[in-house]
């Protein structure tokens, strides 16, 4: 059975987020990728976007971005 992967474009579409916004989250590392793709690219699992939800509704509830990484 293959697990459900995303790249980055992929989750942006699906989320509403930008690329850009995903690439400066990582950069923070408040959610980086479980994997990364032989040729570079950013591979996020399901375990991602399940953390990708809940910092979406932190931010929804007003929480910083260092508030939420703690």
């Amino acid at each position: 059975m293959s697990k459900r992967t995303w790249k980055i474009g992929e989750l942006a579409k699906l989320t509403g987020l930008t690329v850009r916004t995903l690439h400066h989250y990582d950069q923070i590392e408040l959610l980086t990728a479980s994997e990364v793709s032989d040729a570079g690219h950013r591979i996020y699992l399901e375990t991602d976007i399940e953390k990708l939800q809940q910092i979406i509704s932190l931010k929804q509830l007003g929480f910083s971005l260092d508030e939420i990484k703690e």
